[in-house]
């Protein structure tokens, strides 16, 4: 049949389907999706959980991302969508209703702390933020409205470690259940479903996507009924994910152990370095062994990430500004897990009731990235001049008062 020139364009030569087989994840982009014939387009909706029925609920490049993280999580089904804060959402969403009662730690991140309160409150789910030091105690708050657990272990800005296992047993005794943001550690630091957890997330952002370019998140169930929920709600609020992000993000993973042992070795000098300056008035890190959760970090979890906070004496808090701007390889941004090292600047005292155990002074939360560890350390030691300038006047100014 001859076909004209604009048909051409349209539908290019046939050409042999046989595999192209690449060690790379092939980035398959659609978002028609076209059948070969009536029954398979009309049945196109059964296929949503594990074919194919329009791009925006799975492209085989996502299918193989989801696969691998499943691997990775221990669990039976996996699905990413657009963020880790898309990741919360819909796991809140998927698990309650009207009427339904959330539990969430005073550490789970504030944007999701927000979407929670202010977007479903209003819809008619009520929540109520706990102390992260709770772990078995969890069960005084519990009754037979609560549907959801959150938890964050370690919390990312304070870094209290939760006893995950007995909140767990706690929240199934009522037939709720359990959330973990596990973005910290990562499935390779800690694997939550392990623990008896109903549905672990990571923002893969951080760890797996690694470069500071991706956003995505990922949510992983072991009980299938469960992941179709998850997936139901995901496709109800138009959840779908670029195939590029999930090559992208699949790129990650296969670096992802290298780097988080190289990121985590140079983190434990620079903490050996900061636990010996003067400007420090604490280091907030599990691995420490004079952490309020070590025990339980030790018992848990196989190893630390390289995102830590160090709360500075309250008198520094002038100098901060003067001190960031001279940094040349931390730079200050809100996120972790990247190749460039990162410093965040934050004051988690605000809406928390549990902080009476944090001493007063600024809080600084510091990502470990893959720069030479004594660039890092230079790095920080010409920034805090003037911290040990400061010092030095007011040890002169005291001894002059003192005459």
């Amino acid at each position: 049949m001859t076909k004209s020139d604009d048909t051409f364009h349209i539908h290019p030569p046939e050409r042999s389907r046989q595999p192209f087989q690449a060690v790379a994840m092939p980035v398959e982009r659609a978002s028609t999706i076209v059948f070969d014939d009536l029954e398979a387009f009309e049945t196109r909706a059964e296929r949503v959980y594990d074919g194919f029925s329009y791009g925006l609920y799975g492209t085989p490049t996502s299918r193989l991302l989801e696969d691998h993280i499943a691997q990775l999580e221990g669990a039976a089904r996996a699905l990413v969508v657009p963020s880790g804060m898309a990741a919360m959402t819909l796991a809140t969403m998927a698990v309650c209703r009207s009427g339904d009662r959330i539990l969430m730690p005073e550490t789970l991140y504030g944007p999701a702390r927000d979407m929670i309160l202010r977007f479903l409150g209003p819809l008619g789910i009520a929540a109520q933020s706990y102390d992260p030091r709770l772990d078995a105690g969890i069960a005084e708050l519990l009754d037979e409205r609560t549907r959801l657990v959150w938890v964050e272990s370690p919390g990312s800005a304070t870094f209290e470690v939760q006893d995950v296992p007995a909140i767990v047993a706690a929240a199934h005794k009522v037939g709720a259940l359990v959330a973990a943001d596990n973005t910290w550690a990562s499935h390779l630091l800690f694997k939550p479903l392990a623990h008896g957890v109903d549905i672990s997330m990571q923002a893969l952002s951080k760890h797996a996507g690694g470069h500071g370019d991706l956003l995505m998140g990922s949510l992983a169930v072991r009980d299938e009924g469960l992941f179709r929920r998850l997936k139901d709600s995901a496709r109800f609020l138009g959840y779908g994910v670029s195939p590029e992000d999930c090559a992208l993000c699949e790129r990650g993973l296969m670096t992802m152990p290298v780097r988080m042992r190289h990121a985590a070795a140079s983190a434990t000098e620079i903490l050996a370095w900061l636990s010996q300056r003067p400007e420090i008035a604490r280091i907030l890190h599990p691995a420490m062994p004079d952490h309020p959760g070590h025990v339980v970090w030790e018992r848990d979890f196989s190893g630390a990430a390289a995102v830590f906070s160090v709360v500075l004496r309250p008198e520094l808090a002038p100098l901060q500004n003067e001190v960031l701007r001279r940094m040349r390889l931390f730079r200050l941004g809100a996120s972790w897990g990247g190749v460039h090292s990162l410093i965040a600047v934050n004051d988690p005292r605000k809406g928390r009731t549990s902080l009476d155990w944090l001493p007063s002074g600024p809080v600084w939360r510091l990502s470990i990235g893959l720069e030479a560890l004594e660039d890092l350390i230079g790095d920080l030691e010409q920034a805090f001049v003037p911290f040990a300038e400061f010092a030095t006047a007011s040890k002169a100014v005291g001894r002059t008062a003192a005459e």
